[in-house]
Parts: structure tokens; sequence; C-alpha cells
């Protein structure tokens, strides 16, 4: 009787749930794959850089030898620089797990700056130190990047994406006012390798076009090694965290025509959809 009365129950309330499931409207797909677009389109995403620094300085101990030492504290502060990219998208056939896969080029400048006070002792004998400099290299970036969307609403979904980027110095200036040897300063190499994060809010606008804004920073180094700074970089004596805060302009390209899928089978015949779209 118990198991009878629990069945009806599940009947009961599971049964209209199951029929809203069912019946619930499904949303437009971002990027129509099924004759509607091509599966790849150019894009591009102009934006800017910045360079995030910590929130708080501390006194650091340089170095000491013997009778001998030398404190300072590092000021950093980040600067906005220029971004520009361009690429091509390529979107997968079953979107599940990802639902497009982007490569491109893309020009990017990192900016900033640092100022700093040092105290340098030797027995009884002090002396105090200040300087300031700013930086601007200019990076040309290879990168790739796997994509999926998590819609929202009709027409708006975010889009997450992991990817990498090997990139190439370009050129670079430096002014510093300051001992650099006193100070220990270094700089990321000429070639930089890493993995990064990307995280944006998309938009449909139009049947072609989709627009996303989106923030990106490295997770991980492997050129130069990470060494724990989870893909900051440093400049002069601190670390710098390179965030791209850009807009994507994703041009989808209608088909001329309808592509026929591989063939499937119908009741044992093979069977192949028709040009026109019409298929038995």
């Amino acid at each position: 009787m118990k198991k009878w009365f629990l069945i009806t129950l599940i009947l009961m309330f599971g049964a209209p749930a199951i029929g809203q499931g069912l019946m619930q409207r499904k949303r437009p797909e971002i990027i129509p794959l099924q004759g509607q677009a091509k599966r790849g389109g150019f894009y591009v995403s102009p934006g800017v850089t910045y360079t995030l620094v910590r929130t708080r300085n501390t006194e650091e101990e340089v170095f000491r030898n013997a009778d001998t030492s030398y404190t300072a504290t590092y000021d950093p502060n980040g600067r906005f620089g220029l971004y520009l990219e361009a690429g091509w998208f390529y979107a997968t056939r079953d979107p599940v797990i990802l639902d497009y896969w982007d490569v491109g080029l893309a020009y990017k400048n990192l900016r900033g700056a640092e100022s700093f006070t040092g105290l340098y002792s030797r027995v009884d004998s002090t002396a105090e130190f200040a300087g300031d400099g700013k930086f601007a290299e200019r990076w040309l970036t290879l990168h790739a990047n796997a994509n999926k969307f998590i819609q929202v609403a009709d027409y708006q979904f975010i889009q997450l994406s992991l990817g990498a980027n090997a990139d190439h110095r370009l050129g670079n200036a430096y002014e510093h006012a300051g001992d650099s040897l006193l100070n220990g300063h270094s700089f990321p190499p000429d070639l930089l390798g890493q993995v990064h994060f990307k995280l944006g809010y998309g938009f449909k606008v139009t049947g072609n076009l989709l627009v996303i804004p989106a923030i990106e920073t490295p997770v991980f180094s492997v050129v130069p090694e990470d060494g724990g700074r989870f893909g900051a970089l440093k400049w002069f004596s601190s670390e710098y965290r390179p965030l791209i805060l850009s807009v994507r302009f994703m041009f989808l390209r209608a088909r001329n025509g309808f592509d026929c899928p591989p063939p499937i089978k119908h009741k044992g015949e093979i069977k192949q959809y028709k040009q026109d779209g019409y298929h038995p």
C-alpha cells in the first residue's frame, strides 16, 4: 500500500514538472549551424590593457651582508595601454562542451610605473635613496582559445575562455631615476609563453554579429618560469598583472545553400539531406 501511495505522489508532483520541461521553449542558438551559418568566420577585438598591481606596499630587506644592509619600499602603479586583436573562429559541430575555437594575432602595449624609497646602512653610517621610473613595452601576440557559451537569455550569454599565448617583444622604453644594482631590477624576456583565462558577457545584436565585452588575464607562465606568481610579470622591482579589456566583434557568415551533413540511415536505407534543406 505504501509503495503505491509513493508512486502516486511521484506521478502527481513529478509529471507536471516533466511536462513543463518538455514543453519549455527552446532558446535560439547563438551560432546557428543547421544550415543558417558557416562554421568559420572573422573577428576583431579592439581594447585596452592595464597592469594591475598590489594594493599594499611593505618595506623589504633587499640584501644584508655582515654590517651592510639595504631596505626599500617599492610603490608600483598600473597604466593603460593600447590593444588590437584580429583572427578567425571555428564553431564546433556539437556545442556541448565547447562552442567555438579561435586563433589570432594581437598587438598589445603594456605600461606601468614604479617609485621607491630606500635606506642603505653600513656600520654607523646611512644613506637614503629615492627614485621613480616607468616602462612601456610593445608586444606581438599569437593566441588560441577554447570558448564556451552559457546562455542566460535569448540573445545574451556568458562566455568562458581558456587559452594560450606566445608573445614577442617588438620594442620597449624604460626610464628610471635610481640605482638599478641596489634595487635588483628585472624585466620579462623577449619571448613569453602563458596560459590565460577570459570572462565575457556577450550579445547577439543582429543575425550576423556577436558583440562580446571581456576581461582577460594570464593565470600561469611557462616562459618565464611562473614561480608562484600565477601569470604576473616583473618590471623593475615589482610585480604587475596584465589585464586585457576588449570588445570582440564576431561576424557570422551565412551559408550559400545548405551543406549536406554526413549520410544517415533511416529504416536500414542510407538517406542524405537535400540541397534545398528538405530531407525525408
